[in-house]
Parts: structure tokens; C-alpha cells; sequence
């Protein structure tokens, strides 16, 4: 009998979600544990559940999941991420797979495509789905290594990213040090940080930017 392999199930649509679950729990080796709506609760419920997978969406409220991606690989590194997104931007895919996902599957996708990547993920492997991985090997292909690739997608850190998010959504800067519970002087210095490590400056380059990176979802600036 083929091992069971178990899963957690992170996106913030609800009727999707139950879908996926329905879709999945029709194989008998797969076993949906847990449902998770959001990034934060992705997390927890990895910590709880400690799955085998974890099957999740990039744009998600309060954590997304390219930082939920990286939090799960490194606190619970026996856990694998498959993201399944309708995104297949450059942006997202560059993050993705730096936080540690092992999968990529797009959400227009047949269901063969997803269940071939939990099994090729469960078994050790890396599952792109093919307009992903066209991707992944143009950029291969066009000679920049791996580190070029890092550097490019990402010169920000995590707490820059945090910051900028929410400057993207529209938070003033005293609104952002009351989220993340620091002082508006701090948010100033990261704010021109970003400034300074991206060239872009004002509520709409920022903006852009953000979208551009995969921070924030707005088709309105692509």
C-alpha cells in the first residue's frame, strides 16, 4: 500500500479551499489534516500537524505565503511546500522557490498536474509546472547565476519587505510602526533604505515596486 501522504491546505478562498480538499481526499494515500486561511495560520498549523506538505497560495492576508514558505522551511524543515498560485510571474517564482518551496503549480492547471507534484515533491523531487519552468530555464539559459537571480528579485530584508508592504497598501508611517510595533523613526530609516537599495521614491514607485516583487497583488500598476 502506497504510503499516505499528509497535507495542509493554506488559501484564503474558502470555496476553493473546500475544493481542493474534496479534490485531494479522493486519493486514498492522501490525507488532508488541516485548513489554513491565511499565512499565520499556515504556520501554526504546520507547527501543529507537522505534514508532509503543504499545498499554499502566494496572496493571502496578514502573512503571505512567500514568507510563510520560509518560516515552514525553517522551523519545520521535514515539512514541503508546493505553491499553487493563478500567478506565474517572474517575481513570485524567484521568491518562491528562494523561501524553499519544491513546487509550482498554477491554479488553471489540470488536477493531474497538482497530484503529480505532491507525489514528485513527497518523493524528494522539484515539480514546475510547465509555463513555470519555461521560465526558470530561460533564465538559466540567459547565463545568470543563481546568486545574480537572489539579488536582483530580493535586495530587501524581511523587515524592509514588511515595511514596504504595508507603505504600498497605503499606511502611513506612523500606522506601519503601530503594526509592526516599532517607532516611526525606525520605519523612516527602513523607508529610505528601500529608497536607497531599489532607486524608486514616492507612494506610486513604491507601489509599483511592490507589485513588481509579488509583495501585493494590484493588476492596476502592472
Amino acid at each position: 500500500m502506497k504510503e499516505r501522504i499528509t497535507i495542509v491546505v493554506a488559501d484564503d478562498h474558502r470555496i476553493f479551499r473546500k475544493g481542493l480538499k474534496s479534490l485531494l481526499s479522493e486519493k486514498d494515500y492522501i490525507q488532508v489534516l488541516a485548513e489554513a486561511d491565511d499565512g499565520d495560520q499556515a504556520l501554526e498549523m504546520v507547527l501543529e500537524y507537522k505534514p508532509r506538505i503543504v499545498i499554499m497560495d502566494i496572496a493571502m492576508p496578514k502573512m503571505d505565503g512567500i514568507e510563510a514558505t520560509r518560516q515552514i522551511r525553517e522551523r519545520v524543515p521535514e515539512t514541503e511546500v508546493i505553491i499553487l498560485s493563478m500567478h506565474a510571474k517572474k517575481a513570485y517564482i524567484d521568491q518562491v522557490l528562494q523561501a524553499g518551496a519544491k513546487g509550482y503549480v498554477l491554479k488553471d492547471s489540470d488536477e493531474e498536474n497538482l497530484i503529480a507534484a505532491i507525489n514528485t515533491v513527497f518523493n524528494g523531487g522539484f515539480y514546475l509546472d510547465s509555463p513555470i519552468a519555461d521560465q526558470v530555464l530561460s533564465d538559466y539559459f540567459g547565463g545568470r547565476t543563481k546568486r545574480e537571480l537572489k539579488h536582483q528579485a530580493d535586495p530587501l530584508s524581511a523587515r524592509e519587505k514588511e515595511v514596504l508592504k504595508l507603505l504600498a497598501e497605503g499606511h502611513s508611517n506612523q500606522e506601519v510602526a503601530d503594526v509592526l510595533c516599532i517607532s516611526r523613526k525606525t520605519v523612516e530609516n527602513h523607508r529610505a533604505h528601500i529608497v536607497r537599495k531599489t532607486g524608486v521614491q514616492g507612494q506610486v514607485g513604491l507601489t509599483k515596486y511592490a507589485v513588481r516583487i509579488g509583495l501585493i497583488d494590484l493588476d492596476l500598476w502592472d
